[in-house]
């Protein structure tokens, strides 16, 4: 089996990589760059209008301080859970503008993987997912359909959805979170957990089940489903506002 990741450069990228290096130490990362926040700025302002654009920008600035000590915690959730957010010294790593580009499709084509591992990049093209004949999971923090987009596990306990706050390690299509079911868990939350440590309890829970669907595919078992009984949503970054209301009605952190 050879195993490609696409992703960006981020905790929980490296959690993942180091996560399945025991495995595949022969394991190859492109690193994607991120879009530029002015290009995401234009674009958001186009897709949701200027006012939710704004919110959304409070937030991001608030958020460090609406969190505390977030970062101690989610440093201790690794750590205690024997994983590393460490990128590796001696790992091989390539960087490309987009996971969309040229650069990136030869570089898919030349190495014929058998899976890639997607992980926090922007959609990927069709005309990308066809460059190689492996297949493409992703690991995505939410319970889909129902919560595609960002933030899955956040916006299910803002909706007051306990029951589907998880994870979904799913195949990776054009659309946004819309391919196939290949497995999915629940997680729980806890007093002191909030919108930056639901990811690395999503993860933490993710990167055992990307796992089980790689050796599923190494061993030519892999099943996928549709769930019929959510409805699809697809859900963006809240607004300062959005998150005040919700923490102080419900305590939603």
């Amino acid at each position: 089996m050879k195993i490609l990741v696409l992703a960006q450069d981020s905790d929980t990228t490296w959690m993942m990589v180091n996560a399945l290096r025991p495995s595949f130490p022969d394991l190859q990362v492109m690193l994607e760059q991120p879009v530029s926040r002015s290009i995401l700025l234009k674009r958001r302002v186009a897709r949701k209008g200027i006012v939710p654009v704004i919110g959304q920008v409070l937030f991001m600035i608030a958020l460090p301080l609406l969190c505390g000590s977030a970062g101690a915690r989610r440093q201790r959730l690794i750590a205690n859970a024997g994983m590393s957010a460490e990128r590796p010294a001696d790992i091989k790593v390539r960087e490309c503008v987009s996971v969309n580009s040229d650069e990136c499709k030869a570089w898919l084509a030349g190495e014929k993987p058998d899976v890639v591992v997607v992980n926090g990049t922007r959609i990927i093209a069709a005309d990308v997912l066809g460059a190689c004949n492996a297949i493409f999971l992703n690991t995505h923090c939410g319970i889909t359909p129902a919560y595609r987009g960002v933030h899955g596990g956040y916006w299910a306990m803002y909706q007051g959805d306990a029951a589907n706050m998880g994870v979904t390690v799913h195949v990776v299509n054009s659309g946004i979170d819309t391919g196939d079911i290949i497995y999915q868990q629940v997680i729980h939350t806890e007093p002191e957990d909030n919108f930056l440590t639901y990811p690395i309890k999503q993860y933490l829970a993710g990167i055992p089940l990307m796992q089980k669907a790689i050796s599923d595919i190494a061993n030519n078992c892999l099943r996928t489903s549709m769930r019929t009984d959510l409805a699809s949503a697809l859900w963006y970054h809240p607004t300062l506002w959005q998150y005040l209301w919700k923490r102080l009605r419900r305590g939603v952190r």
